[in-house]
């Protein structure tokens, strides 16, 4: 069986469910006091193909699995009826924001934006985390928006917000793994999305990670999977695959120029 495929993940939370009691949704996560001792947070970025999410989320329903799906603003993606029917199946929606590259670096412009964002969300579902989008060929790193103090306490009390997936966890103790650049390796084709962790894990492929979250996983566990990137049938399957392998080309060549750039 090919990695990257709807009856691969399914493997994939087959393993999960049998290896974790707590699988909780990052609001459960961040409300949870105190934590628990094990847990697993399943995490989905829904970059593109709404469809596709809702397509993964009505199979994690199937085992009574309950993931967090962080939506971003644009039109191709922002699809009410979609966001309305995986919260309605049980899962946490969350705002995958990306204001600080949408507005070329300018902060005060950027929590505006996010604002206009959040609320429009919000007559649709609930939002209680949020997640940024990492925009790997735009210069800007739109965690920036929260680093400094005072933007930070305006996004926890003046926005609802519980607390930012990169910014708000320690992740010290944490397995994070992710299907960023479709590979299993926690740097290889990866720009922005990467937390600070003492466990360091990477896979050679499906069978190495089917095998390391049935049999020997982290006590606590954060696995983040793009929708879009999973296939259930062939043709799709390579066109997916092509997209991705040019999306990595284009992710080396921004990593040869921003260390260019570093030397001089």
């Amino acid at each position: 069986m090919k990695d990257f495929t709807l009856n691969a993940y399914r493997l994939n939370l087959q393993a999960i469910k049998s290896s974790y009691q707590n699988i909780l949704t990052f609001a459960e996560f961040f409300l949870t006091d105190p934590r628990p001792r094990t847990f697993c947070l399943i995490r989905h970025d829904v970059d593109r193909r709404p469809k596709r999410a809702l397509r993964m989320a009505m199979l994690e329903q199937e085992y009574g699995v309950r993931a967090t799906y962080y939506f971003r603003a644009k039109s191709h993606v922002f699809k009410p009826e979609i966001i309305k029917k995986i919260s309605q199946l049980g899962h946490e929606i969350g705002y995958h924001y990306e204001s600080l590259s949408d507005t070329n670096g300018d902060i005060s412009l950027a929590l505006k934006d996010f604002e206009t964002n959040l609320k429009a969300f919000r007559e649709i579902v609930p939002i209680k985390t949020i997640s940024m989008h990492g925009r790997p060929f735009k210069g800007f790193d739109n965690l920036d928006m929260w680093r400094d103090a005072k933007n930070h306490s305006l996004l926890l009390n003046n926005y609802g917000i519980l607390g930012d997936v990169y910014l708000d966890i320690d992740y010290g103790e944490t397995a994070y793994i992710n299907d960023t650049g479709r590979n299993w390796s926690s740097t290889k084709s990866n720009i922005r999305d990467r937390v600070v962790s003492r466990v360091k894990l990477d896979f050679k492929g499906r069978d190495d990670l089917y095998n390391y979250l049935r049999l020997n996983p982290s006590p606590q566990l954060v696995f983040q999977v793009h929708p879009e990137r999973w296939s259930t049938h062939i043709m799709d399957y390579y066109l997916v695959f092509c997209f991705d392998t040019m999306a990595n080309l284009g992710k080396a060549i921004v990593n040869v120029a921003t260390d260019k750039r570093h030397d001089t």
